[in-house]
């Protein structure tokens, strides 16, 4: 970056700041709603917190999916945003409402018939009887919870993670009384435990929805978009690129999320003590990838703004300064994993033994976590590029051809158990980070070498 003067970093790293903070709040936020049901189902009974545990994974299955998919919007409208094409903004807005009725009712369906799944799994009919009546009471919410989410990376393309981040908040209040009145009963209600933090995660999946839309309807700015007039079905064009940049993303993401469920199950084998620290670890990881999950969520707009505008030097600039901004978090996120561990894993469990292999666990995390943050941040540069398709290969390669293999082969044949699964997942992450972000050096290279310039931003 040596040909950027110091103001123009500055600059950049100013606006990716602002985008990514809200972002970032916004994650820690939609991820407190699903702790919140796992802690007030734990509080119910143990069959409540395992059918919570287990319906919500095999969801996750599914929703990530299509999550992918409803992230695609984010680049189609930063784009779109940066040549100034409003009503074509519109056009993928609404895109993004037909999609997610589509893929609403698909998981709806799924959810509906998850009990033959979790039969044929093995689970213990016990928990397979509340599991799916669990699933079945969150299936209500799955149109909503897509809504939001076109809306959600459409706000995001336009910069306004502010807003997201508003409404976020706003839904955990909302969580957790209607959590509390569902799953233990009152004012008329009975106890439904699972079943009921599935209905009230579907109300507040609504309410999200609504939120946003709320805003999006009465925000000025953003009536020159015609978002909610003049619907149209979308043009075969559209749906066509739509597709093109969300099935890459969608399938990356399932990759990713197989890679750490298989380690998951494969860890569960070790025994409780293993399968205990594991998870410990695992969520104290998922928290601290927040911070760069929501920067990755700014680099892809900003990237894709200065795409559109064909200010090729400036996209550069984005990537980079995203990329960089990302490596300081991670060092101080891995500082306080390193200096911190022991006392991070003792809010979870008082437990000695699983504290210990915890920690250590922690340790491990702790090293991916640049790796982590590396191939997140350098996707988002890459997905703002509409370039998808490639990266997608990389991250397959990356985790099931290294990182997977490896963590099987050192668990099993090296006795090293949820360590050698770990090591499997750092080797994984670190390829995926050194290959998606060759790519962006590559391909940013072959773009017109233009110098940017101080241009106004986008209002």
């Amino acid at each position: 970056m040596s040909k950027y003067q110091p103001h123009q970093v500055k600059r950049e790293t100013s606006e990716l700041v602002k985008i990514a903070i809200p972002a970032i709040l916004a994650q820690l936020a939609q991820m407190a709603l699903g702790v919140s049901d796992t802690i007030m189902s734990g509080n119910f009974s143990a069959n409540a917190l395992a059918a919570v545990g287990t319906g919500f994974n095999l969801f996750m299955i599914i929703f990530s999916l299509f999550m992918g998919m409803m992230i695609a919007i984010n680049p189609m409208v930063a784009q779109l945003n940066g040549e100034k094409a409003e009503k074509r903004i519109g056009r993928v807005f609404q895109l993004g409402f037909v999609m997610a009725i589509i893929f609403g009712i698909l998981s709806f369906i799924a959810l509906n018939l998850s009990e033959h799944l979790l039969n044929l799994v093995g689970i213990p009919e016990a928990i397979v009887t509340t599991t799916s009546e669990y699933l079945k009471a969150l299936s209500w919410g799955t149109v909503s919870v897509y809504l939001f989410l076109a809306l959600r990376s459409g706000n995001e393309g336009l910069f306004s993670t502010k807003a997201v981040m508003i409404c976020s908040f706003m839904a955990i209040p909302f969580n957790v009384v209607l959590n509390y009145w569902f799953i233990f009963g009152g004012l008329g209600v009975e106890a439904m435990g699972a079943v009921g933090a599935g209905y009230a995660t579907s109300i507040v999946w609504t309410l999200l929805f609504l939120f946003l839309a709320i805003f999006t309807f009465r925000h000025k700015a953003y009536d020159k978009f015609e978002i909610f007039k003049h619907f149209n079905l979308p043009s075969i064009k559209l749906t066509k690129e739509y597709f093109q940049i969300g099935i890459p993303i969608a399938l990356g993401m399932v990759m990713e999320i197989a890679m750490f469920g298989g380690m998951g199950i494969f860890i569960a084998r070790y025994g409780e003590q293993l399968a205990g620290a594991h998870q410990i670890a695992m969520n104290v990881a998922a928290v601290a990838f927040m911070v760069p999950l929501g920067l990755s969520v700014a680099v892809t707009a900003r990237v894709g703004y200065w795409m559109g505008q064909k200010r090729f030097g400036q996209m550069r600039l984005a990537g980079y300064c995203g990329i960089g901004l990302g490596i300081i978090f991670q060092i101080i996120s891995v500082s306080i994993m390193l200096f911190l561990r022991y006392q991070i894993v003792g809010v979870y469990t008082d437990d000695v033994p699983i504290i210990e292999i915890a920690a250590s666990l922690i340790f491990l995390a702790a090293i991916f976590q640049f790796s982590d943050g590396l191939q997140v941040n350098a996707a988002g540069a890459l997905r703002g590029m509409k370039d998808t398709t490639i990266p997608m290969v990389y991250m397959a390669f990356s985790y099931w051809i290294v990182g997977f293999p490896l963590g099987y082969y050192l668990a099993e044949y090296h006795d090293m158990k949820a360590q050698g699964f770990w090591i499997g997942i750092i080797a994984g992450l670190t390829v995926a980070a050194i290959l998606l972000l060759g790519r962006f050096i590559r391909k940013t290279k072959k773009l017109p070498q233009d110098q940017p310039i101080d241009l106004p931003e986008p209002s």
